[in-house]
């Protein structure tokens, strides 16, 4: 019998849900390390990429990203247990990314049967079948009952994009990306600190004390979004769930909004890979079979 892995690769984390649940930095290094045992790693045909160290890819397209396969397969490592794996896969893509799926999957066929070594471990994966979905839409399957009542527009928040689903009476009418998201906010900090660091620095250096953003700069961000996104949805007439990272940023200055229904996801920060589950049990009928 099949299992279910999910595994939702982000641009600064990727989250994963298998029997484990959990999460790790996105960075990542193919630099010879000497002390290799003391690094989160997987070694693929001899060649070993070093996880969680490093730096995070600039690729915007996940399906060009270079250090995909490693890191996927590291996913699927963390959320198992057994030196043989056999599980269905479900991955995300930003909406607009979505016409690229047919790519993805041909990578993940292409690697569907892997022997690998994750920390020094042999481990053998196996791929039995495959499914992705969009960002932000796969969260609304992790609402209750009673939250997909009515009209609802999901806004999914993340490092580089923002992907909006509108749902009416449970129809899904509308799913947009707009491309904007953490990453350039933490570009307009860094330009007004006119300091040596990277945008991947901003929110440690926030969260450490270094940096002292001001509150004016969180406002503007956020109204940078809500311009964004006026062309697709008008919120005042939707029951609002805001999800993803960048919503945690903000949620000080979200709660303030002045929307009919306006709500942050308790599960913001997972609620892409929890939907996803919940709606691959349906589609592999619970136990991982079609």
């Amino acid at each position: 019998m099949s299992k279910i892995t999910v595994v939702d690769l982000g641009n600064y984390y990727i989250k994963y849900i298998g029997e484990n649940k959990g999460s790790f930095s996105s960075k990542y290094t193919t630099d010879y390390q000497s002390y290799q045992e003391s690094f989160q790693r997987v070694e693929i045909d001899g060649f070993i990429t070093y996880l969680t160290i490093g730096e995070f890819s600039k690729e915007y397209d996940k399906t060009n990203k270079e250090n995909f396969i490693p890191q996927l397969m590291y996913a699927i490592c963390k959320a198992n247990k057994e030196d043989v794996i056999k599980t269905n896969l479900c991955l995300m893509l930003p909406i607009m990314q979505m016409a690229n799926k047919n790519k993805l999957l041909d990578i993940i066929n292409k690697h569907k049967n892997t022997k690998l070594k994750f920390n020094g471990q042999d481990k053998n994966i196996n791929i039995e079948d495959a499914l992705i979905l969009p960002e932000g839409y796969s969260s609304y399957f992790s609402l209750t009952k009673e939250q997909r009542q009515g009209d609802i527009c999901l806004i999914d928040c993340g490092s580089r994009t923002i992907n909006l689903s509108v749902f009416e009476n449970g129809k899904v009418v509308k799913l947009q990306t707009v491309k904007l998201g953490s990453y350039d906010f933490y570009t307009k900090i860094k330009n007004i600190e006119n300091k040596d660091y990277s945008e991947e620095d901003i929110q440690r250096l926030i969260n450490n004390k270094i940096i002292t953003v001001n509150p004016k700069e969180y406002n503007l961000f956020l109204n940078n979004i809500l311009n964004a996104i006026k062309p697709y949805v008008n919120l005042s007439t939707y029951k609002v769930y805001w999800t993803g990272g960048t919503s945690l940023m903000l949620k000080d200055y979200i709660k303030q909004l002045k929307l009919p229904s306006n709500t942050i996801l308790e599960n913001a920060s997972t609620s892409n890979a929890d939907g996803a589950l919940e709606a691959t049990k349906k589609v592999w009928n619970n136990n991982g079979n079609k």
